[in-house]
């Protein structure tokens, strides 16, 4: 007589489960919910919470805050990764993290040279560059390759996947197609696009990739958030932006407890999530002469915040009496919040500048997706 799949020994499984890399566990997760609880809880990559990765773009160097509730500025935030001696004038920026992967862009080199790092085991696994690089010698001033990247992992196939979206380049090179890389390819491919979905990007927006799609602003009078499915690899939909920003470099796209979100800032800065159906929902106000931290600013019940004139990174606590009606969680500026590390974070520009993101540590090999 067969076993069925909630009478198997939890035990039993677990041993199994445990024999497997950390990206099939990921995978293992969408089983079901007896998979997914035993990986979460009895295995210890999956047990790490998502911790705040706190980023310099000034020096090249990354952080990470262990306990993002601890009273103490100093003592939970540690060096996780910084830029080698080799040549001083390389313009490393951080284009992302995935489970425990470092994705950094050389802006120095004609295109941006790609490179993943993976800090717990030490590996770097240098990308293909983006098969353009011969047309864009005159280019070799812009400093800006990393704003046009996204790194990505689709949680059902398993896959990372390194996006270029189209944009235009030093004011004289245009990009009208999306480029993609798979991990273990050799090559990227181009995918080419509708005229409404391939209008080029708004750079200082940001690009970012949720749960298996990435999303950018288009460029222009009405700018539309364009998403791009990384499974099927097309275009799914082309949405407009809720409320009216004052202007193209007043805005910037963000993830909210794994769900698009975007910055408008202002006086208060608003932060719009889209819900179920695609709906935009008001769900942060900031009234207070900090900018919210991007990418990434909710972590858990805190917000992170950067102050403009220190540089510095700040913590707010989701406090029930901090609630507008519609459940929006207000930053006032009474709420002075708590400092988070030490460390400034170079904002000597807001725009296209992302300086905190997640991270869980992983001791995955990069080397089971070296090209072959």
């Amino acid at each position: 007589m067969a076993t069925a799949v909630r009478d198997f020994p939890t035990d039993a499984l677990v041993e199994i489960l445990l024999r497997l890399p950390p990206s099939s566990l990921r995978r293992s997760r969408l089983v079901c919910r007896l998979w997914r609880d035993a990986i979460d809880e009895r295995t210890t990559e999956m047990r790490s919470r998502a911790k705040a990765l706190l980023w310099n773009p000034s020096s090249s160097v990354a952080y990470v805050v262990d306990d993002l509730s601890s009273s103490s500025s100093t003592g939970t935030c540690r060096e996780l990764w910084r830029r080698d001696g080799g040549n001083i004038r390389d313009y490393v920026q951080l284009v992302g993290t995935s489970n425990g992967l470092l994705c950094l862009c050389n802006d120095n080199e004609i295109g941006g040279a790609i490179t993943l790092v993976n800090p717990a085991t030490g590996e770097t696994l240098p990308l293909p560059p983006l098969p353009c690089a011969s047309r864009l010698i005159l280019l070799h001033h812009w400093k800006m390759w990393h704003a046009a990247y996204s790194f990505a992992y689709h949680p059902t196939s398993g896959r990372y996947k390194l996006v270029h979206v189209p944009c235009i380049v030093g004011r004289s090179c245009e990009f009208s197609g999306v480029r993609v890389l798979t991990l273990g390819e050799v090559a990227w491919r181009e995918v080419p696009v509708g005229h409404e979905g391939g209008a080029r990007c708004n750079l200082d927006a940001g690009v970012i990739s949720i749960d298996g799609t990435t999303h950018w602003v288009t460029d222009g009078a009405a700018p539309r958030i364009v998403s791009f499915d990384l499974e099927d690899e097309r275009i799914t939909s082309v949405t407009a932006l809720p409320g009216r920003p004052a202007g193209p470099d007043l805005y910037n796209l963000t993830e909210v407890h794994r769900r698009l979100g975007i910055v408008i800032r202002g006086l208060p800065t608003d932060v719009w999530v889209m819900e179920e159906g695609r709906r935009w929902c008001r769900r942060y106000s900031v009234n207070k002469g900090h900018y919210l931290s991007r990418m990434h600013f909710a972590y858990g019940e805190y917000v992170l915040t950067v102050d403009r004139s220190n540089e510095l990174v700040y913590r707010h606590h989701r406090r029930k009496g901090s609630l507008l009606p519609g459940d929006v969680v207000r930053v006032t500026q009474r709420d002075e919040g708590t400092l988070v590390a030490n460390v400034k974070i170079g904002y000597s520009s807001y725009s296209s500048r992302n300086t905190t993101f997640t991270y869980v540590e992983t001791t995955e090999p990069l080397s089971v997706y070296m090209a072959s």
